[in-house]
């Protein structure tokens, strides 16, 4: 039996289960298929996730087509995985993964500066304080 076809059986039956990829590995093992190989499509990154969390971000029209059918159609989503295109999207995700890490970290500095400033006016202007925040020694 043609190695794509086992592994793309073991993506839907993993799908099903709700199962981690390191228990889809696992169910590989006696096939003698450990990703990552170069042969295979749609394979994961290598980071601890579930198997519908991957298929949903990364082979949406996948996922799609696996909630919309149900079990006893399987099979003939296995023959249409065979003609699904799906060779860019890894690369396309990374990217926008990466945009939206560069935004998220930008809008946490923006927060803890705005923060900051806040507390630095909050504790300086209070009637009852004597000293700022910034402690001047006085000379001798």
């Amino acid at each position: 039996m043609d190695r794509q076809r086992i592994y793309d059986a073991m993506l839907i039956k993993a799908f099903r289960a709700d199962i981690t990829l390191g228990q889809m590995w696992y169910w590989l093992k006696p096939y003698k298929i450990s990703p990552p190989e170069p042969d295979l499509k749609r394979q994961p990154p290598r980071i601890p996730m579930r198997v519908q969390s991957f298929v949903g971000v990364f082979l949406k029209p996948l996922a799609d087509r696996l909630w919309d059918t149900d079990r006893s159609q399987d099979i003939k989503t296995l023959d249409w995985m065979a003609k699904l295109n799906s060779e860019n999207t890894n690369r396309v995700q990374e990217n926008d993964q990466q945009n939206l890490y560069r935004k998220n970290k930008k809008d946490r500095q923006r927060t803890a500066f705005l923060r900051d400033n806040h507390e630095h006016q909050k504790s300086s202007g209070q009637w009852g304080v004597t000293k700022g925040k910034t402690r001047v020694r006085r000379m001798k």
